[in-house]
């Protein structure tokens, strides 16, 4: 292609801030069975962070490219790859480097999105949408009645959850470390926002008891003191389900919520649903999903956009408390 393509890499593990930098590479044409991208918009998410940091389930060499969401557009198709076109907009769903200009992707890389979703939107598809809908769909059962727990309910996972539960009749239960995320939960679609401390539990507990209400799932993304408090609220034989660690505290269970409640403790991570699901029952959901954003029923916060000489600015910005929703790193001109 002869042109360059700016990479964000990271050469040593340490801290997010310095932890990564900019290179230029070249470009090539495509090869055969391979797509060029050039790269929209690419949120700034917690799993990037701690992969800056070393602490990820799944560790890359190093020097490596990083950044596993993200959006883009076809520029070039190699003369392998049907039913794609220049111009195509393009979701990344098996890459975890597209904190970079160009990606040179392969068709089972990518799955093609509706060219009226914006590239902005389109870049946080992937993750917290997709994880939201996974929680609401495993094999447990709950009615449209029924009410489901969670922390972090402000968190791009928890804003979807709440959506999306929303447009199957069930009722959700949100627990929040700042008051003033209330309002904008409510407005979203939440049921009941409650402060993640013992005087929340015990309104929230309040509340069960006078409206009878049934919980058999809880999801959790923070650990700690704070999943074992949603834990306490389940119904017998609930499921509390881990996403996330964000206070990086084990979870500690009492004995009692597995003899005499009956409960079942598990993780979920959406790396292994991608991994293992068939190709098209994944473009089925990230279709679905799309057309939510496309109709206004599916928000994703935006707290800010910077580009790649802000880059410090921005890695700074995504580590930061009281943030308005996603930090998202601008690769589009």
């Amino acid at each position: 292609m002869g042109t360059i393509n700016r990479q964000i890499i990271v050469n040593k593990f340490t801290t997010p801030e310095k932890g990564v930098s900019v290179r230029e590479q070249d470009y090539k044409d495509p090869k055969p069975n391979e797509l060029i991208i050039r790269t929209g918009y690419c949120p700034i998410n917690p799993a990037d962070l701690n992969v800056i940091e070393g602490k990820y389930g799944k560790l890359p060499e190093l020097p490596a490219v990083i950044g596993n969401e993200g959006s883009g557009q076809v520029i070039a198709v190699g003369n392998e790859c049907e039913h794609f076109k220049e111009g195509d907009h393009i979701l990344f769903v098996n890459r975890q480097d597209c904190w970079q200009e160009f990606v040179a992707a392969t068709p089972d890389q990518i799955i093609k999105l509706p060219d009226l979703l914006p590239l902005k939107l389109s870049s946080m598809l992937k993750v917290n949408p997709a994880t939201a809908w996974l929680l609401l769909n495993q094999d447990i059962k709950i009615e449209s009645h029924d009410w489901v727990v969670q922390n972090a309910s402000n968190s791009g996972v928890g804003v979807a959850v709440i959506q999306l539960a929303k447009s199957l009749g069930i009722k959700t239960m949100n627990f929040v470390r700042r008051e003033t995320c209330k309002d904008k939960l409510l407005s979203l679609g939440a049921d009941a926002v409650f402060t993640d401390d013992e005087s929340g539990k015990i309104e929230a507990t309040k509340l069960i008891k006078n409206e009878k209400i049934k919980l058999p799932l809880a999801i959790n993304a923070v650990g700690g003191e704070s999943a074992l408090r949603i834990m306490s609220l389940l119904s017998e034989g609930g499921t509390h389900i881990t996403y996330g660690a964000m206070s990086k505290r084990p979870l500690k269970i009492p004995n009692s919520f597995l003899i005499f409640k009956n409960l079942s403790i598990r993780g979920l991570w959406l790396s292994h649903w991608l991994k293992n699901e068939n190709k098209a029952n994944i473009e089925e959901v990230y279709q679905d999903l799309a057309q939510k954003m496309l109709d206004g029923k599916l928000e994703q916060p935006i707290d800010s956009i910077h580009r790649l000489e802000e880059l410090e600015d921005a890695i700074k910005r995504s580590t930061q408390e009281g943030r308005n929703g996603k930090v998202l790193l601008k690769f589009k001109s």
